[in-house]
């Protein structure tokens, strides 16, 4: 699977998205973009220029650039250019399915494809792709310019090899690769959230603390 990444592919650009755009850009890579909905190139520009101070803060690599983003006509134009793809739809599974086999088609069987739900089970998401085996969970936390945590996790025929690229380009961007050994609902960190959130909600409701003093 290719780990050597020059150009980061990004499907799907709304806040997510545009935070990896962001993120790959800070990194001196260069960014080929794709999403079907109306105005998205021009809020994903926005965004990263609204980004762009932060990430100069943590500090820009040579030859980063915000101009390095390119937009993409079409799906096939990520496909026929990107070195890895993070596909960040809406976290609706039936969407998110029958995307990310629309990638699959269109991508070298080299190229490894993330998906950066938060909890949907990749096996399922990977269903209807032929390569099914490059699929894999990049699950990050937002902002994603900012935030270094990404959950990597692979389904029931997710190779070795994918996993292991994953983790290579997410280590490349400056982030803390977590490989998740299972794959289950939620992955780990979403699940922890969910149980503090529950824990909170019987605190407050009990009239032992305020939502104040919780925070």
């Amino acid at each position: 699977m290719r780990a050597a990444v020059s150009t980061f592919g990004v499907v799907g650009c709304g806040v997510i998205g545009s935070g990896w755009a962001a993120r790959a850009l800070g990194r001196g890579l260069d960014v080929v973009a794709w999403d079907p909905a109306d105005g998205s190139e021009e809020r994903m520009r926005a965004t990263i220029e609204r980004a762009w101070p932060s990430v100069r803060k943590l500090g820009l690599y040579p030859d980063a650039d915000p101009g390095r983003l390119r937009w993409a006509n079409s799906l096939d134009g990520v496909g026929a250019s990107a070195d890895f793809i993070q596909e960040s739809a809406p976290e609706d599974v039936y969407l998110k399915k029958k995307l990310l086999a629309e990638v699959d088609r269109v991508a070298p069987p080299d190229v490894v494809i993330a998906t950066s739900t938060s909890g949907l089970l990749v096996s399922e998401l990977a269903a209807d792709c032929t390569h099914k085996e490059r699929v894999v969970v990049g699950h990050p936390f937002n902002p994603v310019y900012l935030l270094p945590l990404c959950e990597v996790v692979g389904g029931q025929q997710t190779s070795d090899a994918a996993l292991d690229a994953a983790t290579e380009v997410y280590d490349m961007l400056d982030m803390y690769p977590l490989r998740v050994r299972h794959e289950i609902d939620g992955h780990l960190a979403d699940r922890l959230q969910e149980a503090m959130w529950r824990e909170i909600l019987h605190i407050v409701n009990d009239g032992k603390a305020t939502t104040g003093e919780l925070d």
